[in-house]
């Protein structure tokens, strides 16, 4: 059995509109329908952990680090900076062209929005074939989450966050 209930309780998620619940409302609702065994999978998902996650949780962390590396890699070439301090791991052979396009938007916020997009993409991809299981609920968290941290996103909100990253990096001698 599945959790055809629960997700046909749901709102539709768009990646153009605003989240239909904040977070806590979200996790509130998913306590208390999930079974036991698929909130360890939603724990783990948090944490970003990988050992003793399920497929979809894994597949996840290995999409949004091959996807930070490659734009990472991409700002690293286009200021001259040495890519392997940089990343995690190794870059992936098969980088999609709409990923390398992403790296050359200049303003930050239409960046970071098209980044979001990408990612909701790949999660409407991969559960496109799965229904009323974990995976859509997994996935329905991410995408309801990204809803909600743009609901706090403005431009300036993310010039002052990419401003602390370029000093972090600084520090810590990456720059």
């Amino acid at each position: 059995m599945g959790y055809e209930y629960l997700i046909a309780s749901l709102p539709e998620l768009k990646v153009t509109d605003n989240a239909p619940m904040t977070m806590e409302a979200l996790e509130t609702l998913l306590n208390e329908h999930m079974r036991e065994k698929d909130k360890e999978q939603l724990i783990l998902l948090n944490r970003h952990a990988r050992q003793g996650a399920c497929d979809f949780v894994n597949d996840w962390l290995d999409f949004n680090k091959d996807l930070n590396n490659i734009l990472t890699a991409e700002v690293c070439r286009k200021h001259g900076l040495d890519v392997s301090k940089n990343i995690t791991g190794e870059l992936p052979d098969d980088i999609e062209p709409e990923i390398k396009a992403v790296s050359k938007i200049a303003n930050l916020y239409d960046r970071e929005r098209q980044i979001d997009t990408l990612r909701f993409i790949w999660l409407e991809e991969r559960t496109r074939n799965t229904t009323f299981d974990l995976e859509n609920v997994l996935a329905y968290y991410l995408m309801n989450q990204m809803l909600c941290r743009w609901s706090t996103l403005t431009n300036e909100r993310g010039e002052q966050v990419f401003r602390a990253i370029v000093a972090d990096m600084k520090k810590a001698g990456n720059l």
